[in-house]
């Protein structure tokens, strides 16, 4: 895009940002910013407009970005306040730091996203069922059944009722597990289930109906937990992008269920590091045209994966909103690794 292209498009996000009002070349050209002519300024918002990036609501109304416009404005345009990283800190790391335990630290995390931005703040914590196995113990319960005891890296254990074969001593029970443990100490999820997979087709040890209890249990282990606390809600309410009750309506159901945004989680999740942000119909949340959502992981012990952020109008003040998201979500990294 043309230099003078960006600078307008700039220009005009900046004053809907502000205003929530359609952008006019008069206007632009009254500010003085742009030292250019109100034709010349009205050319080039008719080709942003033809590109996609700005679009009139009403014929003479001026114009606003469309969620393309506002996506190259956030991606490349955008200036974020360098003395932001201390002012959040200053802001964020007194109330984090006297929240030594877990789920404290995460609910004081979630009432500050909600109060720096004056939006609904979300924390996610997934706490993992498994990641690799360190050992595997095989105890016998009966004659008929054994109890496998998975322990992973980080101290979970899983427990899995399975059939003990046929005729097999205490002794010999002893020696399965070891074999096991040869195979499958440092396994991941599919590791394992490769390595049950082979022992069971090499009949080694010839106890396949416990091998195939075993990968059922690797295809399908206990799940982890999920929680999600949620603050600030309210204030959406007194938002004029919300007035629309199908808007609002959607959204809280949207935070109640949980599903949808759970799918934006797992995106983030997937990302190495680094804020997320979803605008307007980028991220399919139904009847919220109008609704933005800004995410970033942070990290927890090797069993947690979460994601923080704030749900909030699409008109946000994104080199605002972006460094007290990401800013927070390393705080909380800071303080979880510390605990």
């Amino acid at each position: 895009m043309k230099d003078r292209h960006e600078h307008i498009l700039g220009e005009v996000v900046r004053s809907y940002l502000n205003t929530g009002q359609p952008v006019g070349s008069r206007m632009l050209a009254d500010q003085g910013e742009l030292a250019l002519s109100p034709a010349t300024i009205r050319t080039v918002m008719a080709e942003l407009e033809r590109q996609g990036m700005l679009a009139s609501p009403h014929t003479s109304a001026g114009r606003v970005p469309t969620d393309s416009g506002l996506r190259y404005f956030v991606d490349s345009l955008m200036a974020v306040d360098p003395n932001m990283d201390q002012q959040l800190e200053s802001s964020v790391s007194a109330r984090l730091a006297s929240s030594s335990e877990r789920n404290k630290l995460l609910k004081h995390a979630t009432d500050e996203l909600a109060s720096l931005t004056r939006f609904a703040g979300l924390v996610w914590v997934h706490e993992q069922g498994f990641d690799h196995i360190r050992r595997i113990e095989l105890v016998p319960v009966s004659s008929e059944k054994v109890l496998a005891v998975i322990v992973t890296d980080s101290d979970q254990v899983q427990n899995r009722l399975i059939t003990r074969p046929r005729d097999i001593s205490e002794e010999q029970l002893h020696q399965v597990s070891l074999r096991l443990n040869e195979q499958l100490s440092g396994c991941n999820l599919e590791e394992a289930r490769l390595r049950l997979q082979h022992e069971m087709e090499s009949g080694r040890l010839r106890i396949r109906n416990l091998l195939e209890d075993l990968k059922r249990w690797a295809d399908a282990p206990t799940e982890g937990q999920t929680e999600m606390f949620v603050s600030g809600q309210r204030q959406l309410l007194e938002m004029p992008e919300f007035a629309v009750v199908d808007t609002i309506r959607s959204l809280m159901v949207t935070i109640e269920e949980k599903e949808q945004l759970l799918h934006l989680v797992e995106q983030v999740e997937s990302e190495e590091s680094g804020v997320k942000v979803f605008i307007g119909s980028e991220h399919a949340l139904v009847n919220m045209e109008q609704v933005s959502v800004v995410l970033s992981r942070y990290e927890g012990p090797s069993n947690i994966v979460g994601t923080l952020g704030v749900i909030g109008p699409r008109r946000m003040h994104y080199e605002r909103v972006m460094p007290i998201v990401d800013g927070t979500a390393k705080w909380v990294s800071k303080m979880l690794a510390g605990a």
